[in-house]
């Protein structure tokens, strides 16, 4: 739920081991979820992807902060 005045709301939950496929071989990687709910009236959905996008890539390579 998103309480005026704010126009989004991100959610981040906490890093477990999950099983994935990777080249075909079963795996166990560490993995979060996050989810983003907007105020479809002010914040664009192509906006908010490309704000996930690039917090996404700032999570999985922090580096990248130190660099842009």
């Amino acid at each position: 739920v998103i309480n005026r005045p704010e126009v989004a709301i991100i959610a981040v939950n906490k890093v477990e081991d999950k099983i994935v496929p990777i080249d075909g071989e079963i795996e166990i990687r560490k993995r979060m979820n996050l989810s983003l709910s907007c105020d479809h009236r002010v914040v664009d959905g192509w906006d908010a992807a490309s704000f996930m996008q690039t917090l996404k890539g700032y999570i999985e390579n922090p580096i990248r902060l130190l660099s842009s």
